[in-house]
């Protein structure tokens, strides 16, 4: 992977001034004499930043931005970050509130940053894992991603709101979230034939819930038929009340994933 020289910060979407000098202090003071070579903090920094552009996803006419990150590398830039392990993680913290502010993007609870060793990476080598972790007034959300531009059938799920400006509401099954008295809170269409469900900024439907597993489970359509798998979750996904390794869905099914409930209906003309 390609490394960004130090002090040099690159074209990334929502990089404004503020964030600028905060990425460009990472490899300067007291972080300089530990990286010196490797792995540097600006090009983990910038990578957040884009991950959390690339992963927003949108609720209630907000547009949220992932706020946990696991960055995996080798076992070398590994050591070296651990000895800044403190200072690191409050500086790409500030990167990310910084980032939020001034793209207006919501957070759902405070950034939380890990770094993980990762066998057969060499040095310089990385990647960024975008999820959300949800504060407890923001646990159960579920957000989607904005379709491209022209081609409103580009994402798998959509809220159902935003699917009848489209004009692609009809026909498609649904989703429907359910609050805590178990009434409907938020309706999702199902645009594609396969979604994925979980808690990472990258899933078709993201739910903001600590006991969902960040890629839970997955939706696909079998001939006339919509089933769900269990993508070996932590905490399992439930049925009706029941333990589902896969299952055959029918109109009405109730769906839980760690504490979030939601309702499956089939499609209508």
């Amino acid at each position: 992977m390609r490394r960004a020289g130090a002090g040099i910060i690159g074209s990334v979407s929502g990089v404004g001034k503020g964030i600028e000098q905060k990425l460009e202090g990472l490899v300067e003071g007291f972080f300089t004499k530990v990286f010196r070579s490797g792995l540097q903090p600006v090009e983990v920094g910038k990578r957040i930043v884009r991950e959390m552009g690339d992963g927003r996803t949108v609720s209630v006419n907000r547009t949220y931005a992932p706020n946990e990150f696991r960055v995996f590398m080798g076992s070398d830039d590994h050591e070296r970050f651990l000895q800044m392990e403190g200072g690191l993680k409050k500086e790409f913290s500030e990167v990310v509130i910084e980032a939020a502010k001034d793209n207006r993007w919501n957070l759902m609870g405070l950034p939380e940053i890990t770094f993980e060793e990762v066998d057969g990476y060499v040095k310089g080598e990385f990647k960024v894992e975008a999820s959300f972790a949800s504060a407890p007034e923001e646990q159960n959300r579920v957000s989607t991603h904005e379709p491209k531009a022209g081609d409103p059938q580009s994402t798998g799920a959509i809220s159902f709101g935003a699917a009848e400006k489209l004009g692609i509401a009809a026909g498609n099954p649904q989703l429907l979230l359910l609050d805590d008295a178990g009434n409907p809170s938020e309706k999702i269409s199902l645009t594609k034939q396969l979604l994925v469900i979980g808690r990472m900024s990258s899933n078709d439907i993201v739910i903001s819930d600590a006991n969902i597993s960040r890629r839970h489970a997955e939706l696909r359509k079998d001939g006339s038929r919509w089933v769900l798998k269990d993508l070996g979750s932590t905490n399992g996904t439930v049925v009706n009340g029941k333990l589902a390794s896969e299952h055959a869905l029918k109109d009405g099914d109730r769906l839980t994933f760690g504490t979030s409930e939601l309702v499956f209906k089939e499609a209508t003309g």
